[in-house]
């Protein structure tokens, strides 16, 4: 049909087109207002998604398949609104959508670009060549290292760091102060002068 040969284009990958229990009745339920999407999910072929004994909403059918990290890898196309956006908060997941007529393929969500940076960053790409080339590399770098490096010996005190220390001697004298000159003039005059024997006097006279 139509739509098989516009999935086969957009998705440019073997895949399988199908569908589940839960999603047929649903829309069967429905009645009249998805007739027609119930008409071209029965030319699908029908996916076991266990939810055959108990029914669940298309919704909670294809969040329960793909679980928290879609290991089964699905496509999920759906025009559920708020079922796409649920979708995208789960990596890895694409969802597809028809829009006039037409379907269309969406961009991978931020939490699907952030997983698929995280496990390329993770990958080991070099090749054995490259890692020996590596390790050889490394290998000479050391040695060459190991060469140039001279035994250091120990070094002397910088002469410009280095002060005269001051004699002991110098910094204990001390400069001796000199003694007042005593002159005969003031009060001291009374303690210079020697008392005059009044013997001497009279005989001076």
């Amino acid at each position: 049909s139509g739509i098989n040969a516009e999935y086969e284009a957009v998705v440019s990958t073997q895949s399988t087109g199908a569908t589940t229990h839960c999603a047929l009745r649903e829309c069967f339920q429905l009645g009249p207002v998805l007739s027609g999407a119930h008409k071209i999910l029965k030319k699908f072929k029908r996916h076991k998604c266990g939810h055959e004994n108990a029914a669940l909403d298309a919704a909670a059918c294809f969040t329960a398949m793909v679980g928290a990290g879609n290991p089964e890898h699905y496509i999920i196309a759906t025009q559920d609104s708020e079922l796409r956006k649920q979708l995208r908060d789960i990596p890895g997941i694409p969802i597809m959508y028809l829009s006039a007529c037409t379907l269309f393929l969406e961009s991978p969500s931020y939490k699907s670009r952030d997983q698929a940076e995280e496990s390329f960053l993770k990958q080991d790409l070099l090749t054995d060549y490259e890692k020996e080339t590596i390790k050889k590399m490394k290998g000479n770098q050391e040695e060459k290292t190991a060469f140039n490096r001279k035994r250091k010996r120990p070094k002397g005190p910088n002469p410009l760091s280095c002060k005269k220390k001051k004699s002991e001697d110098g910094a204990k004298k001390k400069k001796k102060k000199k003694k007042p000159t005593e002159s005969c003039s003031g009060e001291n005059n009374e303690a210079l002068v020697k008392p005059v024997d009044s013997v001497q006097i009279d005989a001076v006279k």
